[in-house]
Order: structure tokens, then C-alpha cells, then sequence
């Protein structure tokens, strides 16, 4: 929310109705929480206020206004056609037609085929409207639905209009509501539906004659939307678009963490592999196996260094210890940990595929094969002076112990791949069946038997007796909402959703898995009272994360999908706290140091759900007041599964949402006072807004969410981070 909210902004200029044959014209609402117009009439309101929507002298306040956008489709004639052309059939050597069911398709409402068939009962009127439709029929009922705008209110109209009398009444708006709601995949209940008709019926029936006629319905599609959104846009600066970094500087500036660590790693394995092929090479040994020796050896150095490094990333004390180092965050890269355990994983299975697969197929086969003379004078004293089959070899202490570490790896890598792990409904059925993040938990474990079989592995090499070449390198290494007592001297970052200031500790936990299904399930019996009690927390951290990092930041950008909004709820609050702290202390005078962080943090919260947003309401709801005083958090929700503003199945939403807010302050999506936004965010332009805001500053961009949004994300860090003076610097939280 802005400051501006505290009061709706209702602009009085005029704004023509008048035609246009295109299917894109429409007017669209420009909030005016950032458009500053000429001539506005201000109408304040706040939470929890009985007002109304007329002045003293009676007048009605909301009149004049720029037009809500009303589309019912978005497709060209040539498009709508070619759908025709393809379902069409002759019916008795008359002109092709379509069945009434198929005009869902040809308009591009197949998903909701009840809310188009409503379209087309209006388009027919009172005649028979489930009959063949003729293709100059279809071109008739387009050019109704994508001509003038009131073409368009007047279909709108007669969709409320249940009994085509030429009236609207209550029970018509309610219907029409309820029918909107459903095709949005809304929750919403009668009792809901008739208060909103109710406030309709209040605003636009000024004469109490208890219905509607076109002209009202005109005005009721004249509303301008109070809602919260990015405030006030600042006149774009002289120098935004000065001095540009290089395509290769922004590279350089993004990559260049990763990039050294990953050259560094891989130079180092270089140079162990190097050396110990080098070494193979002359040892007596290689008279009988070749390079075959050198290579084996040279991939077991690797192995050696490789199953140490790789239990590094996934200490968290040491990677949270480490990440607080300032001077060495700032040239390690502590957020990509996972990404570099995975690396390192890879280059154990090329490891193991030189090591075992050299030795197996061409070290083994060459010692049981070789001349009996050349084997005494190179082999004889590690094996007995004996020379053993193929088979000997393989029962032998140090290869059992490999073969058993290669079956548990194959068993362990497969399980920790991301299909696996989500059970991908690309893997077969009886596969997805005994995968899941439970299977992946549990087979990591097996890596305590493959330290083990490392170390005897080590210890028992045939072809060396120096006792150093022998020692292996060996390092240890729904939605449920909790609220904890905070043990004392417990600091955390940010993976819970209470603030470090809170006395309390809060996470939310959503149950997609056996575990968290379990855990939700356990709580739920108490809630319900079939339980003795709650079970006993035990709280096993804190660990670091990327979300940490925002202190760095004096504008970060925190963008959340679903669940994945949990990490920054925690920074939020965070901010919101210290603002308040930063408030208290002026006023009261006093000089206290407040802890570094972001003055300005952007919350884009997308869910799919309506029912997500009673996850946090209450934080939500926190950080409404917390704005009203001091704006240095802007909270902005999308839901995902309502049509973009303007289209005709969410229209009537957008209106009964803005008189709602007004009269209320309450969104009726969220329950909260933030403004819920339909569909999703054109982040493109969510980006270009903050270049114009914060130029020559650097935003942290952290998100936490699927990796094709990641992907996009990261690019236009990049991308921004390149055409203009802001530097977006972005952070991916494992999702």
C-alpha cells in the first residue's frame, strides 16, 4: 500500500465511450496512484469506514471517469475464422456450421466454456441459443463482442439481464457475480455475492426503484480503481540511460564469482590428475597396463579431493560461519552452494567412470593376460607372486569395496536428480512410485557406508606401499504456520517468517511431501482435539541463505511463487521493524544505531491460489498499517488464476473490487487492506519502473520460485543492468 491509499483518487476527466471497430480498443485504467491527472476529485476513505458514495449535497462522486477496460476476446476475425474453418460441417447441403458447444473454441474461452456460453445466450437473445451457428453468424456475434465499447457494455448487460426484460435486479447481479467468480476459480460465497450485489445495486440505483437499466450499468464501468500499486512514478532522470555498461561488463560483473571458483576447481583437478598420471607413467607398473594406469590413477586423485570438497558446500554451520565473512562473501559465491555440491557430483561420476571403468576394463583384464615373465619383474610382490584371474582381482578387498561404492552411488545420484526428486511425471510409473524427496533424504545417507568403503578402499592398495598414498581425506560434514518461543541468544536469518526482532519464531510450512504431510496431519489431530498434545519442537539451525545477503542492499526486490514468498516474509518484517525502530527513536529523541539494511524493499508475492493469501494475512495486514506511516515496503499480490483486467469473465470482479475497497479498504480477494492484481506481473516493466526510481543505485533482486521465471529474472537483471545506470544484482533462494 502507498501513502496515497489512505484516500481514492477519482479522476473527473472525461473520457469518450465512443466506437472503435478494433478489437484492442479499449480504454485503459491508469491507476491514479501514479498517473497524476488534471481536474481529480478526492474521496477519503479508510478501513473500517461506513462511507458511501456521494457527497453532502447527494451527488454521486464517481462520474466522468476513465473507462475499465471490457474485452471479450482478443482474437482477430482471421483467427476466430480459422477455428471455425477447422470444426465446421455441412448439414444437409446447407453452408458449414458449428455446434452451439464449439463457440467456446472459436472465441479462445475453451477453459471456461460456461462463462462463454453465457456470451452466447446474450448474443441470441431471447431466441433458441443452443442451435448450429453459421460462420456470418460468428462474424456477427465477433463484431459484437470486439467493437465499440458500448457494444461491449451493452453485451454485458444483456449477460446480466437472466430474462432479456431490459432490468437488472439484485438476484440478476448476484448470479452474474457468483458465475464470474466461478470462471476465476474463486472461493466465494452467497452470502458474499449478495453483499456485493447489494453495494452495486446501492451505488448505481440512486433513485431506489430496486433494478438497473443500460444506461446505470454505463456508469458502473466508469469506475477508476483505487488501488495500492507502485505509487507515484518520479520523472524519468536526464542521466538514466547514461553510460551504459558493456554487454561483457555485465557479464563479467555477474559471472565473474562463479566463474573463478569453478576455473579454480577445475585447475586444481587438472593439475592432481596431471600429476598423478605423470607419476603412473613411470612407475613399473605401467610396462603391463599403459596409460590405461595413468588414467585410473590419475581420475582416483580427483576422486580423492571431489569426495571431500563436495561435503563443503552442504555444511551449513561452516557455509553460514563462512557466508558472514564480508571480505569473502564478496568473492565467494555462498548462494550458488548447492549448484557447486551438484558440480562437484559430477565430477565424481567422471571420476569413477575413468577410475572404475579403466581398471575393469583394461588394467584388470591386462594384469591376468600379461606374460608370466613381464608379471614377475613388475606385479608379482603386491599380489603373492602369484598372477590371479580376472575374477581374483575382482574379490579382492579393494575392488569389492569400489564395485559397492559404485552400486550405492548409482543408487544415490539418480534419486537426488530434480525428476526424481519431484517425481517428474516423465519417469515411468513404477520409477515415480518410490521417488520423491523422502527417497532422495533417505539414499543420501547411504554415503555414510560409501565414506566407510572409501576408507578401506584406501587402505588396501595393490600397487603402491607408501602408507600416504593409502589415507583417504574423510570431512563430516499444505501449509503448516508455527509460532515457537525463541530460545534465548538465538539469532536466525532469514528461512522463517518471523523477524529477527520478534520474540517469537514463525515458519511456514506447506505439505507436498510423506514428511510434511505427516507433520501437518499431527497438528491438525490436536487442533480438532483428537490429540493429547502438541509434540515437542526441536529446532535444528539456523543455516544461511541467499536472502541474507539484503543487508548488503538499500533497495532489494523480493519476488516470491507460492510458497516460495516464505523466505522474504521474514526480511520484511525485518524492515518493517527497524523502521519502526528508526521512528521511535526520532521522536523520542534519542540516538541509537540502527541495524544496516534496505530503506526501500518491493514484495511481489504470485500465487495461483486465493486460499494462499490466508498463509500470511496477518503479516499482510502488518505491514499495511506499518505503511501508512512510513512507505518503505510496497507488498504487491498477483493471483495467477484470475484473467487479466478487463477480460469480460473477470470485469465485474474489478468493479465490485474497487467499490469494495473504497467503501471498506478491504481487497475482497485477500481479505487484507493490499490490493490483490489479477493474472501476472509484465516484469519488464516492473523493472523499468525501479530503473526510473532508483537510478545509479543497486537493487538486489532475490527470488525464490521454478527456474524458467529464474531464468527470465536473471536476464533482466542483466538486461537493465546493461541499457541503464541501476545495477540489479540477482539472487536465486532454493526453491
Amino acid at each position: 500500500m502507498h501513502a496515497e491509499s489512505q484516500e481514492t483518487t477519482l479522476s473527473s476527466c472525461s473520457s469518450s465511450s465512443s466506437s472503435s471497430s478494433s478489437p484492442s480498443c479499449s480504454a485503459c485504467v491508469v491507476p491514479l496512484a501514479f498517473s497524476p491527472v488534471q481536474g481529480t476529485v478526492t474521496v477519503p476513505f479508510s478501513a473500517g469506514w461506513n462511507r458511501r458514495y456521494r457527497d453532502a449535497s447527494g451527488e454521486n462522486l464517481i462520474t466522468g471517469l476513465e473507462i475499465i477496460p471490457l474485452r471479450f476476446t482478443n482474437l482477430e476475425w482471421t483467427d476466430v475464422e480459422a477455428r471455425f474453418d477447422r470444426l465446421a460441417y455441412t448439414k444437409n447441403g446447407t453452408e458449414p456450421v458449428i455446434k452451439w458447444s464449439d463457440f467456446s473454441f472459436c472465441i479462445a474461452m475453451q477453459q471456461t466454456p460456461e462463462f462463454a456460453n453465457e456470451i452466447l445466450r446474450a448474443l441470441r437473445g431471447r431466441s433458441e441459443w443452443k442451435v448450429d451457428i453459421t460462420k456470418n453468424e460468428l462474424r456477427d456475434y465477433w463484431h459484437r463482442m470486439a467493437g465499440s465499447v458500448d457494444s461491449r457494455i451493452q453485451l454485458f448487460f444483456y449477460m446480466c439481464d437472466r430474462n432479456f426484460d431490459g432490468k437488472i435486479d439484485e438476484i440478476d447481479m448476484k448470479q452474474t457475480i457468483l458465475g464470474s467468480a466461478s470462471a476465476n476459480k474463486l472461493s466465494m460465497t452467497h452470502e458474499e455475492a449478495q453483499e456485493y450485489a447489494a453495494s452495486i445495486m446501492e451505488f448505481l440505483d440512486t433513485k431506489k426503484r430496486g433494478y438497473l437499466e443500460p444506461p446505470q450499468l454505463d456508469t458502473l464501468f466508469k469506475v477508476s480503481l483505487p488501488r495500492a500499486s507502485y505509487g507515484r512514478s518520479s520523472p524519468t532522470p536526464d542521466d538514466l540511460y547514461h553510460e551504459p555498461m558493456s554487454k561483457n561488463e555485465v557479464r563479467f560483473r555477474s559471472y565473474w564469482r562463479r566463474a573463478w571458483i569453478v576455473l579454480f576447481w577445475l585447475l586444481i583437478c587438472a593439475v592432481l590428475f596431471t600429476w598423478k598420471f605423470i607419476q603412473y607413467s613411470h612407475r613399473p607398473a605401467f610396462q603391463v597396463m599403459g596409460y590405461c594406469l595413468s588414467t585410473a590413477k590419475g581420475a582416483a586423485e580427483t576422486l580423492k579431493l571431489n569426495m571431500a570438497l563436495i561435503l563443503l558446500p552442504v555444511s551449513r554451520n561452516t557455509v553460514t560461519w563462512l557466508r558472514k565473512k564480508r571480505w569473502l562473501s564478496s568473492i565467494i559465491p555462498f548462494n550458488d552452494n548447492i549448484n557447486f555440491h551438484k558440480l562437484i557430483a559430477c565430477g565424481i561420476v567422471v571420476g569413477v567412470i575413468l577410475h572404475g571403468g579403466t581398471h575393469l576394463a583394461c588394467d584388470f583384464p591386462r594384469i591376468s593376460g600379461c606374460d608370466s615373465v613381464l608379471f614377475q619383474q613388475t606385479l608379482a610382490s603386491g599380489f603373492g607372486y602369484q598372477q590371479p584371474t580376472y575374477m581374483q582381482i575382482l574379490a579382492t578387498k579393494e575392488v569389492a569395496t569400489g564395485i559397492a561404492m559404485v552400486i550405492l552411488m548409482a543408487i544415490a545420484f539418480p534419486l537426488a536428480t530434480k525428476w526424481a526428486r519431484r517425481q517428474s511425471t516423465l519417469l515411468p510409473r513404477s520409477v515415480r512410485h518410490v521417488a520423491g524427496y523422502n527417497t532422495f533424504w533417505y539414499s543420501h545417507h547411504l554415503f555414510v557406508f560409501v565414506y566407510a568403503l572409501l576408507f578401506v578402499h584406501g587402505m588396501f592398495l595393490f600397487l603402491t606401499n607408501n602408507p600416504f598414498e593409502k589415507t583417504p581425506s574423510l570431512y563430516p560434514g499444505k501449509v503448516l504456520s508455527l509460532k515457537m518461543q525463541k530460545p534465548e541468544g538465538f539469532r536466525h536469518p532469514f528461512s522463517l517468517t518471523s523477524g529477527p526482532a520478534d520474540d517469537f519464531l514463525s515458519v511456514h510450512i506447506r505439505a507436498l511431501g510423506d514428511w510434511t504431510y505427516r507433520l501437518y496431519g499431527i497438528f491438525q489431530e490436536e487442533m480438532l482435539g483428537a490429540a493429547k498434545g502438541f509434540p515437542k519442537v526441536y529446532i535444528d539451525g539456523p543455516y544461511g541463505a541467499s536472502s541474507q545477503d539484503y543487508v548488503k542492499y538499500d533497495v532489494v526486490l523480493l519476488i516470491g511463487l507460492g510458497i516460495g514468498a516464505t523466505p522474504f516474509i521474514s526480511i520484511i518484517r525485518d524492515v518493517a521493524n527497524n523502521a519502526q525502530k528508526a521512528e521511535f527513536d526520532q521522536v523520542a529523541g534519542s540516538v541509537c544505531k540502527i541495524p544496516k539494511g534496505p530503506l526501500k524493499a518491493y514484495l511481489y508475492w504470485v500465487t495461483r491460489e486465493q486460499i494462499s493469501f490466508e498463509w500470511f494475512r496477518d503479516v499482510i495486514t502488518e505491514i499495511s498499517k506499518i505503511y501508512l506511516k512510513q512507505p518503505v515496503i510496497e507488498m504487491h499480490n498477483f493471483l495467477s488464476s484470475v484473467y487479466q483486467e478487463g477480460d469480460g469473465r473477470s470485469a465485474i470482479l474489478s468493479v465490485i473490487q474497487a467499490l469494495h475497497y473504497a467503501r471498506t479498504g478491504i481487497d475482497i480477494i485477500s481479505k487484507t487492506p493490499m490490493w490483490t492484481h489479477y493474472s501476472r506481473p509484465d516484469w519488464f516493466n516492473v523493472f523499468s519502473k525501479l530503473a526510473r526510481r532508483h537510478p545509479g543505485e543497486r537493487i538486489g533482486v532475490f527470488y525464490c520460485g521454478s527456474l524458467l521465471l529464474g531464468k527470465e529474472l536473471e536476464g533482466l537483471c542483466t538486461t537493465f543492468s546493461y541499457r541503464t545506470n541501476t545495477r540489479f544484482v540477482f539472487h536465486k533462494e532454493h526453491f
